[in-house]
């Protein structure tokens, strides 16, 4: 206490004192009572006084605060397979239970495979190991504070940054206990392997796959390479204490649709211990490119004709004749659309092309009811002029969306259209402008148009079979004018077109535990449906069955597939209400990144220590590791005092107090008729 605040404390008490004793000496009554009032009197303004110097004291605890020890052990599953679980549980024991080592720090166990969490159970079962994502984590954690890290783990990671050049900071230390056998034996393994996720049928597809070896002597394996257990190639690779890689290419032919199972094997090497990584499968789906163009029409016209012949010229291509009134199941089987000179007939065509998203290639001429279509196309608008014209086609050097620059159109016979003015949303594409009569015209004759993801392509007249006959006249051969086509309707058929159920999974998965399949669904104005009924049926090998409710997760349905075997899957998934289904297939590999290494890497985690202030320790060495822990002078105990300004009355209880004696005072003053 201040001694000001005790020189206004002793004050406070001779003044209430005194005004006690003025008011009271000379009362005319007994002298026990007036010792009884004075005292009153005394105790009111005393406190009263308390109240205005309201005197304070510093209040000092002492607390002890203990470093952070940090145990920080990998649960990935190569631990397991290599036979270093009991290591890591006895070095973690031997720590927590040690008397000295929890006096002297703070202990907190984590444990970690792809990701960090507090230890509750050791199961050594991670399908991936992310050292530095851990320690990563750690550091945000305990940003300010004293730290000394002991890593557990066999140094294997096989997800992430190099946890090598991890520095968690000045005021932290780590070690590492190396867990797992550190000898070194040759090895012969298969590293990253480079395919296409697809082939398409028929054609070629590539495969890189890089070799690796461990080992001082000269040596040589065989890599073999089977597509659907049939060996499609084989190559023998000499290894060199100074060639320790080699890079296999080769081209697989795609024979036939599906997902295809290509295995790698290298041969084994003598002294070999670790043959997991002698083999891997990957998986290849081949699909069919194919795509079904519909042509819908009211009228016959040779440029139904002369398009489907050029169309169907590509294998892959499909031409399906449609009428205005189609159904809507049917128009959902097609890619892409070629409307031809529609009319009033054609309205539910259009309202599909809109819903839809899907390309679409539109043809107008003499027949074309251009009020309807100006109604129906939100990119332009055309003001007929109610007359027809031949018009000749001169070519759009500058046009870059897909290659036209073998097909020209200079000797072209002149198309029949309608004159008219065209007003555009948006700029468009334009592939060839028109030409009448010699005069080049500031308007487009053959064009594109994009509106977000939909794409639509205009050709303002009619005769396009003239064009194509031409185009054989002049070269012996169609196949300038069907290559352009080609190229049309792909460049159509990368449109957004929109299933109203969608599908989102993966062909391949390299095992069970990635496996997942997620749906959206939506209503016929394509509003996502978030009460919907859908199913998922999948049927395997061996009679494999299984039927699943997909469960809505926000803005998706999904199904988990953890717990599948190893196999190929065909699935359907199932809208009951709306009756909509899509079907698939995928396929689960055994494939395990943590069974592909057999020496724990040691090297690595010495780097690590190093860049830490640390050291290495093997299991054996555990008694060495809790000495360091004991007698680091770094990280000992520091007692911290806490300050704090306390009050020395509470305000309450003097209130109090003097409300009773004032209270007290009044009533025997009342009582002995002194008021």
């Amino acid at each position: 206490m201040q001694t000001r605040t005790i020189i206004l404390v002793v004050l406070a008490l001779i003044v209430s004192l005194g005004c006690a004793w003025f008011q009271y000496h000379k009362v005319k009554t007994s002298l026990r009572l007036r010792i009884i009032l004075a005292l009153l009197r005394f105790f009111m303004l005393f406190a009263g006084f308390l109240l205005l110097i309201n005197p304070e004291f510093i209040d000092s605890t002492y607390t002890t605060q203990k470093a952070n020890l940090l145990l920080v052990v990998d649960e990935s599953a190569s631990i397991s397979e290599n036979e270093s679980a009991y290591q890591a549980k006895n070095v973690l024991t031997a720590i927590q239970e040690n008397d000295k080592v929890n006096e002297k720090y703070a202990i907190q166990t984590y444990t970690f495979a792809k990701s960090l969490k507090a230890l509750d159970s050791l199961s050594f079962d991670g399908s991936a190991t992310d050292i530095n994502n851990a320690l990563q984590g750690l550091k945000e954690t305990y940003t300010n504070t004293k730290n000394r890290l002991v890593l557990i783990s066999d140094g294997i990671q096989t997800y992430g940054a190099d946890y090598s050049f991890f520095n968690f900071g000045n005021q932290s230390k780590l070690d590492a206990v190396v867990v797992g056998d550190t000898t070194s034996f040759q090895d012969v393994g298969i590293g990253l392997v480079n395919s296409n996720r697809y082939g398409f049928l028929n054609n070629q597809f590539p495969l890189e796959v890089q070799l690796f070896y461990s080992g001082k002597s000269n040596t040589t394996s065989e890599v073999n390479i089977y597509l659907e257990d049939r060996r499609v190639f084989r190559e023998k690779v000499n290894f060199t204490d100074q060639k320790r890689s080699h890079i296999v290419k080769t081209n697989l032919k795609a024979q036939s649709v599906g997902i295809k199972t290509i295995r790698i094997s290298l041969s084994t090497i003598p002294n070999e211990k670790n043959l997991n990584n002698n083999t891997k499968d990957i998986a290849v789906e081949i699909i069919d490119e194919r795509t079904v163009v519909g042509i819908v029409s009211s009228i016959q016209h040779p440029d139904i004709a002369a398009i489907k012949k050029s169309v169907e010229s590509n294998e892959q291509r499909q031409i399906v004749l449609l009428s205005p009134g189609v159904e809507r199941e049917k128009l959902e089987n097609v890619d892409v659309l070629i409307v031809y000179q529609p009319d009033t007939s054609f309205d539910s065509v259009f309202e599909y092309l809109e819903s839809s998203k899907m390309g679409s290639f539109v043809i107008t001429g003499e027949q074309t009811d251009w009020n309807f279509l100006n109604d129906n196309i939100k990119t332009l608008s055309f003001e007929s002029f109610g007359e027809t014209e031949e018009i000749l086609s001169v070519k759009n050097d500058a046009f870059t969306l897909f290659d036209i620059s073998k097909w020209d159109t200079k000797l072209f016979p002149p198309l029949k259209g309608t004159l008219g003015e065209i007003q555009f949303v948006s700029q468009p594409n334009v592939i060839a402008h028109q030409q009448i009569r010699g005069a080049k015209l500031d308007a487009p004759l053959f064009f594109v148009t994009e509106e977000g993801q939909k794409k639509q392509a205009f050709l303002m007249g009619e005769n396009i079979w003239k064009w194509r006959l031409n185009t054989y006249r002049n070269n012996s051969s169609f196949t300038t004018f069907d290559d352009f086509m080609a190229k049309l309707i792909f460049y159509l058929s990368s449109s957004g077109k929109k299933d109203r159920l969608q599908l989102e999974y993966k062909n391949v998965f390299e095992n069970a535990t990635e496996a997942e399949i997620r749906a959206t669904v939506y209503d016929n104005a394509f509003e996502l449906i978030r009460n919907a009924d859908l199913n998922l049926r999948v049927t395997g090998e061996a009679g494999f069955q299984r039927e699943i409710p997909m469960l809505f997760t926000g803005q998706q349905y999904t199904a988990n597939l953890s717990d599948f075997p190893v196999g190929t899957y065909t699935f359907t998934v199932e809208e009951k209400e709306a009756k909509i289904s899509r079907s698939g297939q995928f396929k689960i590999l055994d494939f395990d990144l943590e069974k592909q290494y057999a020496r724990a890497n040691d090297d690595q985690l010495q780097s690590l220590v190093e860049r830490n202030s640390g050291r290495l320790f093997y299991p054996e060495q555990y008694n060495l590791l809790i000495e360091s822990l004991v007698t680091d002078e770094g990280f000992v105990p520091v007692q911290k005092s806490l300050n704090k300004v306390v009050s020395l009355i509470d305000f309450k209880i003097v209130l109090g107090l003097m409300v009773l004696t004032l209270a007290i005072e009044w009533f025997i003053r009342k009582y002995n008729g002194l008021l």
